[in-house]
């Protein structure tokens, strides 16, 4: 006879994150690949022609990041139907990303479109959507929570959280450019590379938002 303590802990054995799979060197290798690929793939807004007062380059990669937070909010909802103890947990990670998606496809209307919308509201109805979703769900989240930092896919959306809000607000500077190459720069180039690390920090939360959604599709449910 199993004893309830024992009983229990394998009940949250199932809802961890920290699934036992066999490695493959062959599996890792592709994997690594296909993501260094990418980060490069993401860099071929950056060989279109420039059409002189057509921001071409800046309307693409805006763009190209409204997409990948958009189709990283699908996977999410989609692994929400198979996630079951951890389907609010789906819910929330999807909602933030719908509300990521909606602040950048604003900068792509207003900048591109001319085109307005009333961003705080929206947003904040979003994310208030989001708050309630988690409260309503404590357990589930905090356990969620604790078992993160045992995926990668959790260590790619930190990279990309680095990136967008630490590393780009130095290469994305005017004052970090004309302290390295002096005053005779141009004032894209800040903006260029701002865009592009933002573009690959939504390429990084893509990639870690896939594995998380994997992971807890394939969880065991407690019963």
């Amino acid at each position: 006879m199993k004893t309830p303590e024992a009983l229990r802990n394998k009940l949250m054995a199932g809802g961890n994150l920290n699934t036992q799979r066999n490695s493959s060197w062959s599996r890792t290798l592709v994997r690594s690949t296909l993501i260094c690929g990418g980060a490069v793939a993401i860099l071929l807004p950056a060989w279109l022609p420039n059409r002189g007062s057509v921001p071409i380059e800046r309307g693409t990669v805006e763009l190209l990041q409204a997409v990948l937070l958009a189709a990283s909010a699908a996977v999410m909802l989609g692994a929400s139907s198979h996630a079951g103890y951890n389907r609010p947990v789906c819910r929330v990670i999807a909602i933030t990303l719908i509300a990521a998606f909606i602040a950048e496809i604003e900068d792509f209307l207003s900048g591109i479109l001319k085109l307005k919308i009333p961003e705080a509201w929206v947003l904040g109805t979003i994310l208030l959507a989001a708050l309630v979703t988690a409260l309503r769900n404590r357990r589930v989240m905090l356990h969620f929570i604790s078992t993160l930092g045992n995926h990668a896919g959790s260590g790619f959306i930190g990279a990309a959280l680095l990136i967008i809000y630490v590393f780009n607000k130095v290469i994305g500077s005017s004052k970090f450019w004309k302290a390295s190459l002096g005053t005779s720069i141009s004032p894209e180039i800040p903006k260029i590379c701002k865009s592009y690390l933002e573009l690959l920090g939504c390429y990084l939360v893509f990639v870690g938002v896939l594995g998380l959604s994997i992971t807890l599709a394939r969880r065991k449910e407690p019963m």
